[in-house]
């Protein structure tokens, strides 16, 4: 019976990191292959009496694919010489993907002399494996594509990814929420790798970010601090990011940069953060007569604006301003009310094409009264269901 040889990952840089369940193989094994004995988990296995054999100390990662298939010949001979006769380990740095080409490669040259056991590696919902996916493809001998990416050009992608995940909660559909859920995921682990390639911060930089800010905007959960409510938990959350921003020296209060509002929000929603910020220090109407007078005095002077064409542009965004602020004191978001139309349109819209195709008609040749009529056809049909 051939030897089994267990492939792990040595994880981070601190042997008291890894699993029980890989230190106790470490352990029991009559040999252990390294790549390097400089690696920092290395020597604490050596300074507990761990039998380390060193295959390629002067591995580069930068290598290109056939000095990578040397390397790895190199390293496949001395393990097939191996004298183990129950089990070696193989540790390699970090955390190695089964599915990597170094791992595949591996397996494939030392079959014939043991069992590969992959059983060790990352679990395939981790975190880690997804973090290593990322690195894989950002290597050398990574993916063309993933390699070009910079926070730049991934920018519209992390917008995209964002609405997809919204869709997908409007639809209720479980499977593509999560789905995309991942797609979101997907970027900010990319742009954290991108990050972390600089020596900006990595993955658990942010998880750790954003892990400390929970506790420390939630004293209520984790101090003794007492809120009864969900409207004085965001008082509360409010007062907190404040104090945070002054004591960081990142936000002076003052007319430059009172709205700590992120200038790549959407339009209407940027709208809506702007007049609560705004609302806060009583810069507001008493109740929403004030926005509705207030639409119509806009709406008559982007009609003036118009009839002159000076300031059509200026005026449509008053208007459009105005309008969120009348949403806001309804209490409807403006965004989801204008995406919610958006799609009212389009459905009606569709069915619309679906009458005049079921008629034998031409769209084309239709005129704008005519399809007018069919709208307005679907229009009660819908009301008639409502």
């Amino acid at each position: 019976m051939k030897p089994v040889l267990h492939i792990v990952g040595l994880g981070t840089d601190r042997l008291d990191k890894l699993s029980l369940e890989i230190y106790r193989l470490l352990a029991g094994s009559e040999v252990i292959y390294v790549w390097s004995l400089g690696h920092p988990v290395v020597i604490d296995m050596i300074k507990e009496g761990f039998l380390c054999v060193e295959l390629c100390p002067d591995i580069d990662e930068e290598n290109d694919d056939r000095e990578w298939e040397l390397t790895l010949e190199r390293m496949t001979k001395i393990i097939n010489n191996s004298q183990a006769k129950e089990q070696a380990v193989l540790a390699l740095p970090g955390n190695p993907l089964r599915e990597g080409k170094v791992v595949r490669s591996l397996q494939q040259h030392l079959s014939e002399r043991f069992h590969v056991d992959l059983n060790l590696l990352l679990e395939d919902s981790s975190l880690a494996r997804l973090t290593g996916i990322m690195a894989e493809l950002r290597s050398t001998r990574g993916c063309p594509w993933d390699k070009e990416q910079t926070h730049t050009t991934l920018r519209k992608y992390l917008i995209e990814e964002t609405y997809e995940v919204i869709e997908a909660i409007d639809t209720k559909d479980t499977n593509n929420f999560r789905e995309e859920l991942g797609d979101l995921l997907l970027q900010v682990v990319f742009h954290s790798r991108i990050a972390e390639e600089a020596d900006n911060f990595s993955l658990s930089d942010v998880i750790k970010g954003i892990s400390d800010k929970l506790i420390r905007r939630h004293p209520h959960v984790f101090d003794s601090f007492n809120i009864e409510s969900s409207e004085e938990v965001l008082v509360n959350w409010d007062a907190i990011k404040k104090r945070e921003k002054l004591e960081a020296n990142k936000a002076e209060l003052g007319a430059m940069n009172f709205f700590n509002i992120p200038r790549g929000l959407p339009a209407l929603q940027m709208a809506e953060k702007v007049q609560k910020q705004a609302s806060k220090v009583g810069f507001d109407w008493d109740n929403y007569q004030g926005p509705l007078a207030k639409i119509h005095e806009e709406l008559a002077e982007l009609e003036k604006e118009i009839n002159t064409g000076q300031k059509i542009e200026v005026e449509l965004g008053d208007l459009l301003f105005s309008i969120v602020n009348l949403s806001r004191f309804l209490r409807i978001n403006a965004e989801e009310s204008l995406r919610r139309g958006t799609k009212k349109f389009q459905g009606r819209f569709n069915k619309m094409l679906i009458k005049i195709r079921d008629e034998g008609l031409a769209l084309e040749e239709f005129t704008l009264k005519e399809m007018d009529y069919y709208w307005n056809k679907v229009k009660n049909e819908e009301n008639m269901i409502l």
